[in-house]
């Protein structure tokens, strides 16, 4: 088992998004993490979320992957999916406050490490 944990300013994403724009979002999202994030009444806070949780998995995955190939999907609770994916042995919390957004990741699988 391994686990991982991320926290993110939200206003640094929003200061990036506003720089760097869909070179940043498409560096790091997917396509269906763009348009969920871009959907929602706070956008900024929702990909900086998602960012907390790409890098909470990242950290409990043991190898080198882009975050890229980590979505993070909505339908309840966070579905992790690497390369395309259902990685159903990652647990992940994403939680926002004031001006941070936290993720913890649990991974009980050795499949991705």
């Amino acid at each position: 088992m391994k686990i991982g944990i991320d926290i993110v300013n939200i206003p640094k994403i929003g200061e990036t998004i506003k720089k760097w724009g869909d070179k940043f979002l498409n560096r790091v999202f997917s396509e269906e993490e763009i348009m969920f994030c871009r959907k929602r009444k706070d956008s900024v806070t929702c990909f900086a979320g998602r960012f907390a949780a790409k890098e909470a998995v990242y950290k409990t995955l043991g190898k080198t992957i882009s975050l890229k190939s980590i979505s993070i999907l909505s339908g309840g609770r966070p579905v992790v999916v690497i390369n395309g994916e259902i990685a159903r042995k990652i647990i992940l919390s994403i939680s926002h406050h004031g001006e941070y957004a936290i993720a913890v990741a649990v991974n009980y699988s050795s499949f991705f490490t």
